[in-house]
């Protein structure tokens, strides 16, 4: 129901919103006047207007607006999505003000990236009084409404926001969905698993809700059931086709699952319906990566870092991921035009983040390091081996430096340099290293696995793939040849190297016990001796190396 006393303002009473403090932002005088004046003739008395978006922070960080208009495009070098964004994850908005961004924008994209964010509402310009007065009015409404509520949400105080859900529940209130989508968060956040699975299936029974199904799903990646969520996942992305959340929550579950392949094409879905977020880029730049598929990788980092720069997302790694984007991009082509491009941009991208962090020593080795790497794939030898002995200088002078990631980095440099038994031990310290985190240490075990091209690595996955179908159909022998194949682009590579040795011991079943076979399998075995008691592998390597003694004590 529309509260009539928003309107009092206009006739002989005071409005009740007179004390309210608002801001408009917009990048044009006119404009910014023009809606100045809508809201003082709403009766909203204490209205200011700024034009830049670092205008509008600094006026956050001064007073506490209860109600912000913010256009898209604005003066300076932040847009109003990256101002929201800021405001919000800095605490610089009440937790139940009202924050509008209204714009001219017409493209999908900005419209979904703005949606994304969240904001408590989108006004498309041009928009007459009219239209302003019914959604401010329906904005205080609901403020009104749900402000304890809002207080308790930003504050992750999930024991006192569910009995307030809840009632509002019961009395089946205006804003029930709002307080059941809140409720998911609350019990997730209080792992109160029964009381959210019993509301999203309560909910589902009546009809198929997105947000109902996305509970479940959040519910199973909790327990980490990864499957279960999957399937919850692809149903509701099914039903519901722009649910963009899920297709998020669908490339998390499938990396978990190892299904690498799987989460690109999922995040490529979501990245053709919204692209404009920087989280959803970024996980896109280091999956592809991870497949190999150098240049999806290298496009999604320069995009990552196009949203990141004068948001509250900029960060360093966003520079280091696309230098070492554009590095393999280097080594992938034979263009030599096309190398140069790349180079240049890597050189820029690193000149760059020098200057965002000068103040920064980590960045300043993160970058000298990431210079060598990028020297060594153009084969500048003396330019790589200067960046390599200006970082050891660094790390000398300040050996607080050292901090896992950066050896993570160190030890890719040195391989990269030639200097392969120093980056083993180094890698190997850091995959030993209790104080490193276990991704830092999944990441650098693979990088010991494959320490090859990316180009490369795609090569040896197709490889593989073709191997493995040919093992299937029990022929050994043409799957052997694939693995070998393969082996030449990743040769320490321990699933192939292991699947080498399976496949020759298939193949000896078939024809009478060779020493050159054995010998085979002992080469291959050798090749993986780098992986440890912890690695994946470890198992089946133990169980080959075993089974190929028996063999070789009976030659």
């Amino acid at each position: 129901m529309v509260d009539s006393s928003f309107l009092a303002g206009k006739n002989t009473q005071k409005s009740p919103y007179a004390k309210m403090r608002a801001l408009v932002a917009d990048e044009f005088e006119n404009s910014r006047q023009s809606i100045r004046k809508m809201l003082v003739a709403l009766g909203l008395e204490q209205v200011d207007v700024i034009s830049t978006g670092k205008g509008v922070i600094d006026s956050c960080r001064s007073k506490k607006y209860d109600l912000i208009l913010c256009d898209f495009r604005l003066g300076g070098s932040k847009n109003g999505q990256q101002v929201f964004e800021e405001l919000r994850d800095s605490k610089l908005l009440k937790s139940d003000a009202i924050f509008v961004i209204i714009s001219a924008e017409t493209s999908r994209d900005v419209v979904m990236g703005i949606m994304e964010s969240q904001p408590d509402e989108y006004l498309g310009k041009p928009f007459t009084q009219g239209v302003l007065e019914k959604r401010l009015q329906r904005l205080f409404n609901q403020t009104k409404a749900l402000s304890k509520m809002k207080v308790f949400l930003a504050n992750n105080d999930y024991e006192k926001l569910v009995p307030l859900c809840k009632e509002h529940v019961s009395e089946e209130g205006r804003y029930s969905p709002w307080c059941k989508k809140a409720l998911i968060d609350a019990y997730l956040g209080l792992e109160r698993w029964q009381e959210l699975e019993v509301l999203c299936k309560s909910e589902l029974e009546v009809r198929d809700y997105d947000w109902a199904w996305l509970g479940l799903a959040k519910l199973a990646i909790a327990r980490k059931q990864w499957d279960e969520a999957i399937k919850h996942l692809e149903h509701v992305l099914k039903l519901f086709p722009q649910a963009i959340a899920g297709y998020d929550l669908l490339a998390e579950c499938f990396k978990e699952k190892g299904k690498l392949p799987e989460a690109q094409k999922v995040l490529e879905d979501a990245l053709s319906i919204s692209p404009r977020i920087h989280k959803r880029q970024r996980d896109m730049a280091v999956v592809s990566m991870e497949n190999g598929d150098v240049q999806s990788a290298l496009k999604a980092s320069q995009h990552t870092l196009k949203l990141a720069v004068n948001s509250i997302h900029e960060n360093p790694d966003d520079y280091i991921r696309l230098a070492d984007a554009l590095t393999e991009s280097v080594q992938s082509t034979d263009n030599a035009s096309e190398r140069k491009r790349f180079s240049n941009e890597a050189l820029s991208t690193l000149g760059q983040v020098s200057k965002r962090y000068t103040a920064d020593d980590k960045v300043r080795l993160r970058k000298t390091l990431a210079e060598s790497r990028l020297y060594a794939s153009q084969g500048n030898v003396v330019l790589r081996d200067k960046c390599l002995q200006n970082a050891s200088e660094q790390m000398k002078e300040n050996p607080s430096l050292g901090e896992p990631e950066v050896v993570l980095e160190l030890g890719k440099s040195l391989y990269m340099a030639g200097q392969e038994d120093e980056s083993q031990q180094l890698l190997s310290a850091l995959i030993e290293s209790d104080d490193a985190a276990p991704s830092l240490k999944q990441l650098a075990s693979d990088f010991l696995d494959e320490p090859v091209s990316t180009t490369s690595r795609a090569k040896a996955k197709d490889l593989n793939k073709v191997a493995l179908e040919n093992y299937a159909k029990k022929d050994y022998l043409a799957a052997v040849e694939a693995f070998k194949e393969a082996l030449e682009y990743s040769p320490r590579h321990p699933g192939l190297n292991l699947n080498l040795v399976q496949s020759l011991l298939r193949q000896m079943e078939n024809v009478s016990k060779s020493k050159a076979i054995v010998h085979e399998c002992i080469k291959a075995l050798k090749r993986v001796e780098h992986i440890s008691a912890g690695h994946k592998q470890h198992k089946r390597y133990e169980g080959l190396k075993n089974l190929v003694g028996q063999y070789e004590a009976k030659l």
